[in-house]
C-alpha cells in the first residue's frame, strides 16, 4: 500500500473519528483538521442523555472528558503521523497509529457545561518518538472556556 495523499489521510483521520462507538453515541462530530498546523476540533450538541446534573442542565464531566480526550487522541494521530514524515512505510505507520493510546490525562473543569453546542479544539505541544503531548479546549455555543486539557499519547 502507497503512502496516501493528505485528502485520502484526512478521509482515513475522518473515518477513524466517526467509527468510534462512545463518540457516535455522544453526537460528536469532526469540524475541522489541519495537518500543517496540526490542529483539530470538533462539535457536539446538548442531548438530555448527556446531561451529569440534571437540575441544572449541565454536562456530566464524563462527556467532557470524552470530547477532551477523543478531540486530544486524533490531534496526536496527525502530529504522529507527520513526525513519522517518510522514514517508515505506510503498513508500519498504520500499526503505530491504531495502537496510539492515551497514557495520561488531566482535566480543569472551569465553569459548568452549560450551553446549546459545544466545540472542542486540539493543538500539539510536543512530539517525540514515541510520546505526543497535546492540549484540548472545550467551549459552549456562547464562546465560553468551559474546560481545558492536556494529554500524553504513545504511539
Amino acid at each position: 500500500m502507497s503512502e496516501p495523499s493528505p485528502a485520502e489521510f484526512r478521509s482515513l483521520v475522518e473515518g477513524i473519528f466517526s467509527d468510534i462507538p462512545f463518540v457516535q453515541e455522544i453526537g460528536l462530530k469532526l469540524h475541522d483538521f489541519d495537518l500543517e498546523s496540526q490542529t483539530l476540533s470538533a462539535k457536539f450538541v446538548r442531548k438530555p442523555q448527556l446531561i451529569g446534573n440534571h437540575f441544572q442542565n449541565i454536562l456530566h464531566g464524563g462527556v467532557i472528558a470524552t470530547a477532551l480526550d477523543t478531540v486530544g487522541g486524533l490531534t496526536a494521530m496527525v502530529a504522529a503521523y507527520d513526525r513519522m514524515g517518510g522514514a517508515i512505510d505506510w503498513e508500519e505507520k498504520i500499526q503505530r497509529l491504531i495502537r496510539l493510546g492515551t497514557v495520561d490525562m488531566r482535566v480543569d473543569y472551569l465553569k459548568p457545561g452549560r450551553g446549546e453546542s459545544f466545540i472542542c479544539h486540539g493543538s500539539v505541544l510536543r512530539v517525540g518518538n514515541k510520546l505526543v503531548v497535546t492540549r484540548m479546549e472545550l467551549y459552549n455555543d456562547t464562546d465560553e472556556l468551559i474546560s481545558t486539557g492536556t494529554a500524553t499519547f504513545l504511539y
